[in-house]
């Protein structure tokens, strides 16, 4: 395993190094620049070092190495290919002692692309995914490497090695033959990122640190799991969706349910329904919106989100108050769409967090960036935590690379998901098992609760990284331990309290974030929660009667859609 990366130079650093470095300091890892001709004289046990470069820059080191009588054994070594072609094809034929070696054109058009399920130690969670995909006119693949015994494909396009392992003198050496590096500081644009726009620059590295870097970089402690259903009543059916059969897979087949509830729906939960979600315990409850109208969390005047925020949380209370069904502090934006200043004042009025589909507020353009959406969750707009979730269609790569990442695992489905008896369902759900990667499957909010980062030192003084408003962790050490939970954020003096197993602890401010510190012993568990000045509110706005009469003509007319032109085709279209 590696303790730092050694990144390669000749000259003035290029773009690719920045691009690189970003990655690094991203998944928190160690690195240092090195000219390729000085790389043997870098200081300590030379195992301790991954050499990251282009072919051109490591096949130069690596001649320097050996014309001054060195072997540099470091835990491995990355190669990528430069946009000079040419000179790369001929560094790799040096660097992996293959005459014919060749780099030919990625294919034009639709490819399979496919991850080696031979290399779990390396691939991962992603090792046996397939898709379909195009690849950038950067990308590449390799020829001439058939029958070599120290060659694996580890990513294949139509059967030709995008990402490839060898051995030099015994030491791996992993080859990308894509010349693009992904800009992790590069924005996303609307709707959510999809892998594979970078997929052959991306995820080889993603890999790569993940593997080597395992006792550096910081990780998960599980990767949570939960499918959230949009706007349904909670009835026994709505739409497609049979409740009552619905609870049955989930006993079978170990999945948890979370619906995402409009608050406007509070007083229509009959008593039947709920005895239905007060006992399964695999179903949970969120907060969709509020009136679930167009845009509605969109707005940007402070005080408008904010009475939409205290009006949805006085109709969840009544509706818990009605019913006896729980539900969790998390909001759903309709529609997906935001502001951003809305994330600031949910977290002023107590919300645990936001799951969204989409990535970007409507009024910021550009500014969420893929380092944004790689990490747990996005904490870029008044440092309140937005964990992306996906629809199934959106591929099974997709969630794989979430999970390499560490996010949790959120599927978001509607009523019609669950036709011919949730067929679709349950075939998804048959591919994310066959992932290489335990789910654990847990309500919405106790998956939000624990998903967080953490890095265990040898000196028993645990790192950890805190995302929602509430943490509950266990399990990170066998003993005696010291905890430092760092949470980020954008305005510390907001912060009117933290409390630790109920109990009002000590903070700290450090840069752009909060830092608390505790020592455990064995057996520890510890719930953490962070409680934020001005929240909440009694919620008893009055509201003109042509809009109270305009929001319940559109939820009466989506639910006529959804219970009765939904379910036949010609009147749906």
């Amino acid at each position: 395993m590696g303790r730092c990366a050694l990144l390669l130079a000749e000259g003035a650093p290029k773009p690719a190094h920045t691009k690189l470095s970003r990655v690094l300091d991203f998944f928190r890892v160690p690195w240092k620049t090195v000219e390729a001709s000085g790389m043997t004289r870098v200081e300590g046990d030379p195992g301790d070092y991954v050499v990251i470069g282009s072919a051109t820059a490591l096949a130069s080191a690596l001649t320097h190495a050996e014309a001054a009588g060195s072997r540099f054994r470091p835990a491995a070594f990355y190669a990528y290919a430069s946009p000079d072609r040419e000179a790369s094809e001929q560094a790799l034929q040096s660097l992996c002692g293959i005459a014919g070696l060749r780099l030919h054109p990625a294919p034009e058009g639709t490819v399979w692309v496919r991850i080696s399920s031979e290399w779990t130690d390396l691939n991962g969670v992603m090792a046996g995914v397939e898709f379909q995909s195009t690849l950038r006119k950067e990308d590449a693949v390799l020829g001439g490497v058939g029958g070599e015994v120290n060659f694996a494909a580890l990513i294949a396009a139509d059967g030709a090695p995008v990402f490839a392992r060898f051995e030099r003198d015994g030491v791996p050496l992993f080859v990308c033959v894509s010349s693009y590096l992904v800009d992790i500081e590069q924005p996303v644009g609307p709707g959510l990122y999809d892998i594979k726009d970078h997929f052959c620059s991306a995820v080889p590295l993603v890999l790569l640190i993940r593997a080597v870097f395992h006792g550096i970089a910081w990780q998960t402690r599980e990767i949570g799991a939960c499918l959230i259903i949009d706007d349904p009543l909670l009835r026994s059916r709505y739409g497609a969706c049979d409740f009552t059969l619905l609870r049955e897979l989930m006993r079978q087949h170990s999945f948890t349910t979370n619906v995402a509830f409009i608050p406007w729906n509070w007083h229509r939960t009959s008593p039947s329904a709920s005895e239905l979600f007060r006992s399964e315990l695999g179903f949970s409850v969120s907060v969709h919106g509020c009136d679930h109208t167009k845009a509605e969390f969109g707005e940007m005047p402070h005080e408008a989100l904010n009475e939409k925020a205290r009006l949805a949380l006085s109709r969840m209370r009544k509706h818990e108050l009605r019913t006896g069904i729980h539900h969790d502090l998390i909001m759903v934006f309709p529609q997906g769409v935001f502001s951003s200043v809305c994330p600031e004042v949910l977290k002023r009025n107590g919300f645990l967090a936001v799951v969204n589909t989409e990535a970007t507020p409507v009024d910021t353009g550009g500014d969420t960036r893929i380092c944004d959406v790689w990490d747990i969750a996005i904490m870029r707009y008044g440092s309140f935590p937005i964990f992306t979730r996906r629809y199934p269609h959106h591929g099974l790569e997709n969630f794989a690379f979430d999970c390499l990442l560490g996010k949790p695992c959120l599927i978001v489905s509607h009523h019609d998901y669950f036709k011919g008896h949730c067929a679709d369902l349950l075939q998804f759900l048959e591919k994310l098992r066959k992932l290489h990667g335990e789910l654990r499957w847990r309500s919405l909010g106790e998956v939000i609760r624990r998903a967080y980062l953490y890095r265990n030192n040898d000196t028993r003084v645990i790192d950890i990284e805190m995302y929602s408003s509430e943490l509950v962790m266990e399990g990170l050490s066998d003993g005696h331990a010291h905890l430092r939970i760092r949470k980020r954020e954008s305005a510390p003096g907001d912060v009117a309290e933290v409390r630790s197993n109920g109990k009002s602890v000590a903070w700290v401010v450090e840069k752009d974030a909060i830092l608390v510190e505790e020592s455990v012993e064995l057996g520890w568990q510890r719930t953490l929660k962070v409680l934020y000045r001005n929240e909440g509110g009694k919620g008893n706005m009055s509201r003109p009667l042509r809009l109270e009469v305009a929001v319940a003509m559109r939820r009466m007319l989506s639910e006529v859609r959804d219970d009765y032109f939904s379910k036949k085709a010609s009147l749906n279209s």
